[in-house]
């Protein structure tokens, strides 16, 4: 059903990823378990840990972890992770000097918060966290390493002294409070936010519950479901797409609201579905037709707006940024902003996770919500007509699984083409030649492209 991929380039770009990526973890000079988002120190100064980019790349360690063969690997992987459960604790406590107190975005090497201005707090951060760590929590009870949780994890007692749980305490209390969104520029109450607090929530509870803290379960779904209510007022049927931001401040003229985050938001911190402790977690699967709406508005919308993008040129990939109205070009923030490499993996992950929940629902089901994003599928004389419901065995809907899965190679492509000859990629792509630019050996990028991989059935050497 699925047509053959450029498995050779892809694995080449995912075995340098790997290495540079792994260049950031522990760098010299750090406390073990610091994440630097770039090692870059100047123009742009990106040398800290951030909070949000550091628990993607410990999923994408996770990821390592999990698919690694050979027993010094999985080692290796397991002993960076702990590195950082220690690293993170120690955040947490040196959190209080911090203004922002758990909402503290960024931190030196040596664990200290940021003491420059900055837009804080961030509440994303603690969620992230929480969600790739409990993830992990979940592996290790597997392995039968109860202790090993107990200890580093989830310790369910308070006051706590473990990282998940305080993790969790930080956002079923500070949830309903405004924030800085996930690109540190605008005041509010984000979707991005608000849906990985949720998951974070629901897997927390579910967490709680296996380890006895019935309690701490049923307080983090009582907010689950209180926040997943808020979540519901993103849509904006006038415009098509869910809304990034309500209730905005602090930018010099509303936004459209339209932003490549809340596609990113929707993958869960990148998780594939099999990785959810439970079904149902998030109210907005990539399958739900205000995320595929939002989806194809998206794409619309940067295929207009970057040259790199023009349709004559021979690669279907389009190139994805941050939102319509982005200045910051990598370097100031009165220029024009360009297409991101993570953000262009990231709808690499996008196409081949609904491809699979396709697959494993049996089903796809067409609304005049949803509509516009079939409408952009390449396929050759498609025909969809809202209320339709394609399912398995229907030629139909094999092709669009299949087409599914070569647009999530096509993204992954995309970013091929303007990869530095030494496989490294920096924070942007310039928006007319495609050229790298801004903070170099971003973090994020290769711990996208891992778990894009990883999504897609790219899987990774045995090391």
């Amino acid at each position: 059903m699925r047509a053959k991929s450029p498995q050779r380039w892809i694995h080449q770009d995912l075995e340098r990823a790997r290495e540079l990526l792994l260049k950031n973890v522990s760098p010299p000079g750090a406390i073990p378990g610091a994440i630097v988002a770039s090692p870059s120190r100047s123009n742009p100064d990106y040398y800290f840990h951030w909070v949000r980019d550091a628990g993607i790349v410990v999923k994408a360690i996770l990821s390592l972890y999990q698919s690694a063969a050979q027993p010094a690997a999985r080692r290796r992987y397991l002993s960076l992770m702990i590195d950082f459960l220690d690293f993170s604790r120690h955040i947490q406590r040196t959190a209080a000097r911090s203004p922002a107190g758990l909402g503290e975005p960024k931190f030196t090497i040596d664990g200290e918060p940021y003491s420059g201005p900055w837009g804080r707090p961030q509440h994303d951060g603690p969620a992230i966290r929480a969600i790739e760590l409990t993830r992990l929590a979940f592996v290790l009870l597997d392995e039968g390493k109860r202790e090993l949780v107990r200890e580093k994890l989830y310790d369910a007692k308070l006051p706590t002294d473990s990282v998940i749980k305080t993790d969790l305490e930080y956002v079923s209390h500070h949830w309903r409070e405004p924030c800085f969104d996930p690109w540190e520029e605008v005041w509010g109450h984000h979707f991005f936010t608000r849906l990985l607090e949720r998951t974070a929530l629901v897997e927390g509870a579910a967490l709680a519950a296996r380890l006895e803290d019935a309690g701490a379960a049923r307080w983090y779904l009582e907010q689950s479901r209180a926040l997943g209510d808020e979540l519901l007022l993103h849509w904006d049927p006038g415009r098509n797409h869910l809304v990034a931001t309500r209730d905005q401040d602090g930018w010099p003229s509303p936004r459209s609201g339209l932003d490549s985050s809340v596609i990113v938001a929707t993958l869960g911190g990148y998780a594939t579905e099999k990785d959810l402790p439970l079904e149902g977690v998030s109210p907005y699967p990539v399958d739900q037709e205000q995320v595929l709406a939002t989806a194809a508005a998206v794409e619309r919308a940067f295929e207009a707006m970057y040259l790199i993008n023009d349709p004559s040129m021979p690669i279907a990939g389009i190139a994805i940024g941050r939102y319509p109205e982005d200045r910051y070009d990598g370097y100031r923030t009165d220029s024009l902003g360009n297409p991101w490499p993570s953000l262009t993996i990231a709808f690499a992950s996008y196409y081949y996770k609904l491809a699979e929940r396709y697959l494993r629902q049996e089903r796809a089901v067409l609304t005049s919500t949803n509509l516009p994003f079939f409408q952009r599928l390449p396929l050759e004389d498609a025909r969809f007509r809202p209320g339709e419901e394609l399912l398995r065995g229907d030629p139909r809907f094999g092709d669009v699984v299949d087409a599914l899965r070569r647009k999530g190679d096509a993204f992954l492509e995309r970013v091929h083409q303007h990869i530095n000859p030494d496989g490294s990629l920096s924070e942007q792509m310039n928006r007319y030649t495609g050229c790298q630019q801004g903070a170099p050996d971003l973090s994020m990028n290769y711990a996208a492209y891992i778990l894009a991989a990883e999504m897609g059935g790219h899987r990774p050497s045995s090391r």
